[in-house]
């Protein structure tokens, strides 16, 4: 393959890398946004429960207050393990380190594209594909929409992005 069309693959590889860092970014954000809100009850809880504990209560009224709010402790502690809060905050963070390293890769091969070689091509390529294999969660549509509103007409797009299922052809080669 001409050194040309190797490095315009490169190019568009150097996109789709930005862009699929630009959406794990914000969905860490997304993800750790929530995970703030829901730690604040968790916070208050065993702040008051520490303090009433520590005061002369009636017994029967302390056992009371410390079941409710126990209660409510687990039960938003079993809604951030059903949906898996620290593992999307985990699996953001890693593949945007992930993506960010990829282009970087990919940039210093556009600056020595003398030495870009078929190889070199496609295991970028393979590298970039397992990347986005290592995603076991679904990009929110919101988010989707928005990179593509923002980015579309500049960056070459990953396939990823899709809306409802549908595939967006938004660079048609």
């Amino acid at each position: 393959m001409e050194i040309d069309k190797r490095l315009q693959i490169l190019k568009d590889y150097l996109d789709k890398s930005f862009i699929s860092a630009i959406l794990c970014q914000y969905h860490y954000e997304f993800y750790n946004k929530i995970n703030m809100i829901t730690m604040f009850p968790l916070i208050i809880g065993s702040s008051i429960l520490t303090i009433l504990n520590s005061s002369t209560i009636q017994e029967d009224i302390m056992k009371y207050i410390n079941i409710s709010i126990n209660g409510l402790n687990t039960l938003v502690i079993a809604l951030t393990t059903n949906y898996k809060l620290a593992d999307r905050l985990t699996t953001y963070k890693t593949l945007y380190s992930k993506y960010q390293k990829l282009s970087h890769k990919i940039e210093s091969n556009i600056n020595n594209s003398s030495e870009l070689t078929d190889k070199i091509l496609d295991d970028i390529i393979t590298e970039y594909d397992n990347i986005g294999n290592d995603n076991e969660y679904n990009f929110l549509s919101s988010y989707k929409k928005k990179i593509i509103n923002k980015y579309a007409s500049t960056h070459k797009m990953p396939n990823s992005l899709q809306l409802d299922g549908d595939l967006v052809m938004i660079n048609p080669v």
